[in-house]
C-alpha cells in the first residue's frame, strides 16, 4: 500500500505542477505585459499621430513654398524691377497699374486658402511693402517682426523660412507664423515674399486626430519656444524649464516616448524631431483611464487564478486515483507473460514505458527492413526499365502481368517555388505522397507502379489489357484530376500530367517515357494543372506570325505612361497568340523573344540602359526561359513594362528639380552670351537632356526664352534710361548694334529707336 500511495502522490504532484506553474507564470506575465503592451501601443499610436501632424505641416509648408515659388516667377513681379520709390511709382500710371495687379494677385492667394492671414512682398532698398491688403510705406508698416527676422538672417547669411508666432496684423486676438521666401533663388529681384499663416489653423490641423480633450500636440523649436499649441497663452514662450520638455530637448534620438507625471496624473509623452526649422512635435496623452482599467482587470485575473488553482489541485488528486487502477492491472498481466522481462528499478510507469519501448523498437525495425528492401528492389527495377536496361526480367518482378504498358510523367508546377519552400528531404517526402496518391487512384482501374525521380518528376508506369486501350486516356484523366486536387492541398502548388504512347513490350516503356517528357512543352500553352496526352501533329499553316500593331500600341502606351492602357494592349497581344491554335511552343517563344528584343532596342533608342531599369544582375532572357506558362509570361512582361513606365516617371520627377537650376542660371547670366553646352555642364546634364527638360517644363525653346528675357530688359532700359542703343546691345550680350536691332524687331515688331520714340510720347 505504501508503494501505491507514492505513485498516486507523484501523479497528483506532477499534474498539479503542470497546472499551477503555468497559471502563476501566466498571471504575472500577463499583469506586467498588459500594462507594458498598452503603454507601447499608445506610444506607437501617439507617434503615429505625430507623423500625421508632421505630414499635415509638411503638406502646408509645401503648398506655401509652391505658392511662393509660383509667385516669384510671375511676370508681373519681374516688372517691378527697379521700382524702389513708392511715391514715384504712384505718379507713373503704368507702374501704379502693375502694383495694383500684383496686390490683386496677393489678395487672391489669401482668399483661396483660409489658413492664410496675409501675404507681403518686400524688395530690398525699396521704401514700401506690398501686401494682400494694399501697399504701405515701409516706415509706417505696423507688422515688422517678420521684416526684422528677414534682415537679420540676411546679414548673418543664415537660411530662414519660418518665424515664431506673433499677433495677427488684422486680428489682435489670433496669432500668425510667417513663411519667408527669399526672391534671390528664382529672379533677379532682391527681397522676399512672406506668407502669414494663422497659428490656430495649424494647431487645429495637427490636433484633428485627438479624441480626448486632455490630449494635445504642440510644436516647439530647438530652444523650447512654443510655435503652436492648443493653449494660446504659451505661444512664443520658452518652456525648456518644464521637466518633460527638457527631456525631449535633451534626447539624442529623433523620436520616442516616455511616461511623465504631471499634476499628479500619469501622461504618455511622445516626441518627433524634424530637421526642417529644428521643430519638434510633442504629444501629451493621458494614461489615467488605461491604468484604472488594467488594475481592475489585474484583480479579476488574480481571483480567477486562485479559484482555478484550488479546482485543479482537487481534480489532480481524483485523476491520479483513477489512473492508477488500470495501470496496476496492466503491470500484473505483463509480468505473467513469458518472454517479457521488466525487472528493474522504478515504479510501474517506468516499467511499462521500458516494456513498450522495447516492443515498438523491435516491430519498427523489422517492418522498416522489409519495406526498405522491397521498395529499393522495386525502384531499381523501374529505373532500369526507364533507362532501357532492366537488370532482371518481368517474370521475376511480376509487376506488369498484362501485355500493354504506358508511362505517365507527373510534373510539379512552379518547381522553383517548390524547391525554395521545402528542404530536400521534405521535397522527397512530398513527391512520395504524390506517387502514393497516384498509385492509389490509378490502381482502382489499372495495375500500376511508380518511382520518384530527381528534379520535378514523378513517374508512374500503367499496365493495361487490350480491352482497356480505347478508354485508358479518359479513365486516367478522371483519376489524375482527383490526384491534382488532392496534391494541391499537400504541396501548396499544382501538378501537370503527361501521357506517353502505349507499347506492347515492357522493354519499350523507355520510348513512352521519352514521349511523355517531350509533351511537357505543351504546358506553356495549356497552363498549370494540365493533362497532356499524345495527339496527331497539326500542320503549321502560318509561315510567320507576329502582332506588330499591338506591339506598336504597347510602346505608345509606355511613351505616354498609361499603365491601364498598357495592360489592355498586353492582354490583346496574348489573346492573339492564344487564338492562333497552330502555334507551337517554339513558335510562341520566338514571338516573345522578338518582343523582348524590340523592347531592349526601344530602351537603347531612348539612351536608357537595361541595367538602370532592372538592376545589374537581371537577365531578361534567362527569366523568360524559367517561365512555365503563357499566363506567367503575360505577368512577367506586364511587370517589365510597368517598371519601364515607373522609371520614366521617376526620370520626369528628377527633371523638375533640374528646371529650377536651369532657370536660376539663365536669370543670372542671360545678359551674357550663354552657350547651351556651358549651361548643360553647370546643371550636370547632357545638351539634349537640358533642351528636352526645358521644353517639357516650360513649353518653349530655351533660346527663345533667353532672347525674350533680353528683349524685355532692353524695353525697360529704353523706357527708363538714356543709354544709347549700342550700349544697351552690348550690356545684353549682343555682339553689335545690328544684331540687337534684328532680334528686337523680330520679337517686338519695330526697331529699338522707334520703340523709344513711342514710349517717350
Amino acid at each position: 500500500m505504501m508503494k501505491n500511495y507514492s505513485i498516486i502522490v507523484k501523479l497528483m504532484i506532477i499534474l498539479s505542477l503542470f497546472i499551477i506553474i503555468p497559471i502563476i507564470t501566466i498571471t504575472f506575465i500577463f499583469n506586467y505585459g498588459i500594462m507594458k503592451y498598452s503603454e507601447d501601443e499608445i506610444g506607437r499610436s501617439g507617434l503615429g499621430k505625430l507623423d500625421s501632424a508632421r505630414s499635415v505641416t509638411d503638406l502646408l509648408a509645401q503648398t506655401i513654398s509652391n505658392e511662393s515659388l509660383h509667385l516669384s516667377l510671375d511676370e508681373t513681379l519681374n516688372k517691378l524691377y527697379g521700382m524702389d520709390d513708392i511715391h514715384q511709382a504712384i505718379k507713373d500710371s503704368d507702374n501704379n497699374l502693375m502694383l495694383y495687379q500684383f496686390v490683386s494677385k496677393l489678395s487672391d492667394i489669401v482668399k483661396t486658402n483660409n489658413a492664410y492671414s496675409s501675404v507681403y512682398l518686400y524688395l530690398d532698398n525699396s521704401n514700401y511693402v506690398a501686401t494682400s491688403n494694399g501697399v504701405y510705406p515701409k516706415d509706417n508698416f505696423p507688422d515688422d517682426t517678420w521684416l526684422k527676422s528677414y534682415i537679420k538672417s540676411k546679414e548673418m547669411g543664415a537660411p530662414l523660412s519660418w518665424t515664431n508666432p506673433r499677433p495677427s496684423d488684422t486680428n489682435g486676438n489670433s496669432s500668425v507664423i510667417s513663411y519667408i521666401f527669399p526672391l534671390t533663388y528664382t529672379t533677379n529681384l532682391k527681397g522676399s515674399i512672406t506668407i502669414n499663416v494663422y497659428e490656430n489653423r495649424l494647431s487645429t490641423l495637427i490636433n484633428s486626430n485627438n479624441y480626448d480633450i486632455s490630449d494635445f500636440i504642440s510644436i516647439i523649436n530647438s530652444k523650447g519656444d512654443v510655435i503652436s499649441s492648443v493653449d494660446k497663452s504659451i505661444l512664443n514662450k520658452n518652456l525648456s524649464d518644464i521637466s518633460y520638455i527638457s527631456k525631449v530637448l535633451d534626447s539624442n534620438i529623433d523620436r520616442g516616448h516616455f511616461i511623465e507625471s504631471i499634476n499628479g496624473k500619469r501622461f504618455l509623452i511622445t516626441y518627433l524631431k524634424t530637421g526642417a526649422e529644428n521643430w519638434t512635435y510633442v504629444g501629451v496623452f493621458s494614461l489615467n483611464t488605461l491604468t484604472t482599467k488594467v488594475n481592475s482587470l489585474k484583480m479579476s485575473i488574480i481571483y480567477i487564478s486562485i479559484f482555478l488553482l484550488v479546482l485543479f489541485v482537487l481534480l489532480s488528486y481524483i485523476i491520479s486515483r483513477r489512473l492508477f487502477n488500470p495501470v496496476k492491472k496492466l503491470v500484473q498481466e505483463i509480468k505473467s507473460r513469458k518472454g517479457i522481462d521488466i525487472i528493474g528499478n522504478g515504479n510501474e510507469f517506468t516499467l511499462l514505458s521500458k516494456t513498450f519501448d522495447a516492443m515498438i523498437k523491435q516491430e519498427d525495425q523489422l517492418f522498416r527492413t522489409i519495406e526498405r528492401d522491397h521498395k529499393n528492389f522495386r525502384e531499381n527495377y523501374l529505373l532500369s526499365l526507364l533507362r532501357g536496361k532492366p537488370s532482371i526480367t518481368e517474370d521475376e518482378m511480376n509487376l506488369f502481368p498484362l501485355k500493354s504498358t504506358l508511362c505517365c510523367v507527373i510534373y510539379i508546377d512552379k518547381y522553383n517555388d517548390f524547391v525554395s519552400n521545402f528542404s530536400y528531404e521534405h521535397q522527397y517526402y512530398l513527391k512520395s505522397v504524390i506517387l502514393n496518391l497516384s498509385e492509389e487512384k490509378v490502381g482502382e482501374s489499372f495495375k500500376c507502379s511508380g518511382v520518384v525521380l530527381d528534379g520535378d518528376k514523378v513517374v508512374l508506369i500503367v499496365n493495361i489489357s487490350d480491352e482497356d486501350i480505347i478508354s485508358v486516356t479518359s479513365v486516367l484523366k478522371n483519376a489524375f484530376s482527383i490526384v491534382q486536387r488532392e496534391a494541391a492541398k499537400v504541396i501548396e502548388t499544382t501538378i501537370s500530367v503527361c501521357l506517353g504512347g502505349i507499347y506492347d513490350d515492357i522493354l519499350n516503356i523507355r520510348n513512352s517515357y521519352n514521349e511523355a517528357q517531350n509533351l511537357i512543352k505543351q504546358r506553356f500553352m495549356m497552363g498549370h494543372e494540365a493533362f497532356i496526352c499524345q495527339k496527331e501533329d497539326i500542320a503549321d499553316t502560318n509561315k510567320y506570325f507576329y502582332p506588330f500593331n499591338i506591339e506598336k500600341q504597347i510602346f505608345n502606351n509606355i511613351d505616354i505612361g498609361s499603365k491601364d492602357a498598357l495592360l489592355i494592349s498586353l492582354s490583346c497581344f496574348f489573346d492573339e497568340i492564344k487564338q492562333n491554335k497552330n502555334l507551337s511552343y517554339d513558335n510562341v517563344m520566338l514571338i516573345l523573344n522578338q518582343l523582348l528584343g524590340n523592347t531592349i532596342k526601344y530602351l537603347l533608342d531612348l539612351n536608357i540602359s537595361v541595367s538602370k531599369v532592372f538592376g545589374n544582375d537581371f537577365n531578361i532572357y534567362s527569366k523568360l526561359a524559367e517561365i512555365e506558362t503563357l499566363d506567367e509570361a503575360g505577368l512577367f512582361l506586364s511587370n517589365i513594362y510597368l517598371q519601364i513606365i515607373e522609371y520614366n516617371e521617376k526620370f520626369k520627377v528628377e527633371g523638375k528639380s533640374h528646371i529650377v537650376k536651369i532657370l536660376d542660371y539663365i536669370h543670372k547670366n542671360y545678359k551674357k552670351d550663354i552657350a547651351i553646352n556651358t549651361l548643360a555642364e553647370h546643371v550636370g546634364l547632357s545638351y539634349s537632356h537640358v533642351r528636352k527638360i526645358f521644353n517639357d517644363e516650360t513649353g518653349e525653346n530655351i533660346v527663345n526664352y533667353i532672347n525674350n528675357m533680353r528683349i524685355e530688359e532692353a524695353q525697360r532700359l529704353l523706357r527708363q534710361t538714356n543709354m544709347n542703343i549700342n550700349d544697351i546691345a552690348l550690356s545684353l550680350g549682343y555682339n553689335n548694334k545690328q544684331s540687337f536691332n534684328r532680334f528686337f524687331k523680330k520679337y517686338v515688331g519695330i526697331n529699338p529707336g522707334e520703340y523709344r520714340s513711342i514710349k517717350a510720347n
